[in-house]
């Protein structure tokens, strides 16, 4: 996909190089992810390009003052960029387009084996051999709660109106979580990490991640399935440390940034 290029820039020429380089492998790392999901090769199909042209338009977009951070200012961009050559190049091939829900199916397949590299190995997420029924059942509903949280993320321009209206209310549920808790989901689920990357972060063990990320997703899945909205929940000793140095570094007013992209809907 070729982006335009403006006049308008808010870093120095040095610093975008700087953050293109910084971010190269990232970008490809959503091509790969893309070529996955249409089963090609990221390399021989174009989707390489496609995600530098669209990491170097954001690079000489980007703002830092507008608080967002720039993996999720431009993973979507470079999602699209990637997805959009890998659909050209499919049609080139066959001649066809393929369906478009039926694509997105796969492309959430795909990235539900990043997320929960589990999966690969033919495990449920949360789930230990010679657990219980009660258990088997509450992995087989935080795979759909993770499938979910991808489905909207994947939510284009193009999506119908039922579709949009899913992907505010699963924002707002979101937006409604501890800053702390906002940002496991964020980096695991926006920015294509890991609750392994997110320990090593945070310089804390990767249970207390793993425990909060499960906390999260069946709070999630409470919340979508019932008419109240449960009460949100409560910061597990683990993470009390972490989210007391959030508070501390970025202030009492501290937003998370589903929190943040909720205020840009508003126009704040």
């Amino acid at each position: 996909m070729t982006t335009p290029i403006t006049s308008e820039q808010a870093l120095s020429s040095e610093e975008i190089d700087i953050l293109i380089v910084e971010h190269q492998g990232w970008a490809e790392s959503i091509a790969r992810s893309v070529a996955r999901a249409w089963s090609m090769d990221w390399k021989a199909d174009g989707l390489d390009g496609a995600a530098m042209e669209a990491l170097i338009f954001c690079a000489r977009r980007f703002d830092p003052a507008r608080g967002v951070p720039f993996k999720g200012y431009a993973r979507r961009r470079i999602h699209e960029a990637s997805t959009e050559e890998a659909r050209r190049s499919r049609s080139w091939k066959t001649g066809i387009n393929q369906n478009a829900t039926d694509q997105r199916a796969r492309e959430v397949s795909a990235q539900l084996f990043d997320v929960f590299p589990e999966l690969r190995d033919g495990s449920l997420p949360f789930f230990d051999e010679g657990s219980g029924e009660d258990d088997f059942r509450a992995a087989v509903r935080g795979l759909l709660v993770g499938a979910s949280i991808i489905a909207s993320r994947l939510s284009g321009p193009e999506s119908g109106p039922e579709e949009l209206l899913d992907f505010k209310r699963m924002i707002e549920l979101m937006a409604a979580l501890e800053p702390v808790h906002q940002i496991i989901i964020w980096k695991t689920y926006w920015e294509g990490g890991s609750l392994r990357s997110v320990a090593d972060e945070w310089e804390t063990d990767e249970l207390n991640v793993m425990r909060e990320h499960k906390a999260l997703i069946d709070y999630l899945h409470r919340a979508m399935t019932k008419h109240k909205r449960p009460e949100r929940p409560k910061i597990r000793p683990g993470l009390r440390p972490i989210a007391l140095k959030l508070k501390r570094k970025q202030g009492p007013e501290l937003e998370g940034p589903f929190q943040q992209m909720m205020n840009q809907f508003k126009g704040r």
